[in-house]
């Protein structure tokens, strides 16, 4: 008759490592995740300020100005914002998979200047400014 004591034990110690490295995963696409949140709204942002004339780049970087979103570099060529954001896992098994930079554009329309005060087709598509239901 064989006892075996220990049985789960080992078990259990041979799991810890796959237990933490999966929760570490998951922790990681959680931040890459709001990574990309950020970036896209950002990217909308900056279209904005550059509808309306101001500083687009100045717009991002006031939206992604924290550790996960600190690398991002702005772009900006009078028709759209371009935001990209590096990124690349820091996990010892996760790294393998190498760059997942993500990139995203934003373009707002034309500027304010070119569709306020008119009315017809071209001014209903921007609610906001419309002036032919008499809102103006």
């Amino acid at each position: 008759m064989t006892i075996r004591r220990g049985q789960s034990t080992v078990e259990l110690l041979l799991m810890i490592p796959v237990i933490f490295g999966l929760l570490f995963a998951v922790v990681e696409l959680a931040f890459w995740l709001g990574g990309t949140h950020f970036t896209t709204y950002a990217a909308f942002a900056g279209a904005r300020a550059q509808q309306v004339g101001r500083d687009p780049e100045a717009a991002t970087a006031a939206l992604l100005d924290g550790r996960a979103t600190r690398d991002q570099t702005t772009s900006a060529d009078g028709q759209s914002v371009t935001v990209n954001m590096p990124w690349e896992f820091d996990l010892p098994f996760v790294s393998a998979i190498g760059s997942v930079d993500y990139e995203v554009s934003a373009t707002a329309g034309p500027d304010e200047f070119e569709y306020e005060g008119k009315s017809g087709k071209r001014a209903s598509r921007y609610g906001d400014n419309n002036c032919s239901s008499g809102g103006c």
